[in-house]
């Protein structure tokens, strides 16, 4: 759909949608595995913002492509950009995008060599508590999921068995049919590592 979008802001000539379908493009591109050729779609939007009399650049945006660089393995260049998001959305008081800035924080550290276990999980609470303010149901379900993973790694494994059941409860009854998979997969995890202690006596 992006790609049509695109075609036809060419075509025509419009240019007010132009910037947001070539982010999207970037993005989706990006979560298909072709992440050069995301990463320079989103660069182009963000570039483009100011010439088109943005007053910033989009913080969305912008944490989109932390999360290109995060899954290119530039760990440090990915949390750059995640806080450039986040202090984009204070500053614009976008707080639907401080919320998204603060999961992808959270993801940056989560996946570092090693995790940031603790600041990972703060930054995880922080946007899972803003998330259920401003009642953005998926945004819940990735924090959960997200803080489940690291209970999982760090062996808690209670915790991680209840917050992923919350996460899967979330997208199930959004039908995100992307997400169960991986919940069940990440449930499947913990259930392999608590095998041993169950086994003896624990």
């Amino acid at each position: 759909m992006f790609e049509q979008g695109l075609a036809l802001c060419r075509a025509s000539g419009n240019r007010d949608w132009l910037r947001g379908i070539v982010a999207g493009l970037g993005f989706a591109s990006a979560l298909q595995g072709r992440l050069a050729e995301g990463r320079a779609l989103l660069e182009e939007a963000i570039r483009e913002s100011p010439r088109m009399g943005a007053r910033q650049r989009p913080p969305l945006w912008v944490a989109w492509l932390s999360e290109v660089c995060r899954l290119a393995g530039h760990g440090d260049e990915a949390g750059q950009h995640a806080h450039q998001a986040l202090d984009l959305a204070r500053q614009l008081k976008e707080r639907g995008n401080e919320a998204l800035a603060l999961h992808q924080l959270g993801v940056v550290h989560a996946h570092a060599d090693p995790p940031d276990v603790k600041q990972a999980e703060a930054y995880y609470q922080q946007a899972l508590a803003l998330a259920e303010e401003l009642g953005m149901r998926p945004l819940v379900a990735h924090c959960h999921l997200g803080l489940g993973r690291l209970y999982c790694h760090t062996g808690r494994g209670e915790q991680a068995r209840t917050a992923l059941t919350v996460a899967i409860g979330f997208y199930r009854a959004m039908d995100m049919t992307f997400w169960p998979p991986q919940v069940e997969a990440a449930l499947a995890q913990v259930e392999s590592a608590e095998a041993p202690k169950k086994r003896e006596g624990y």
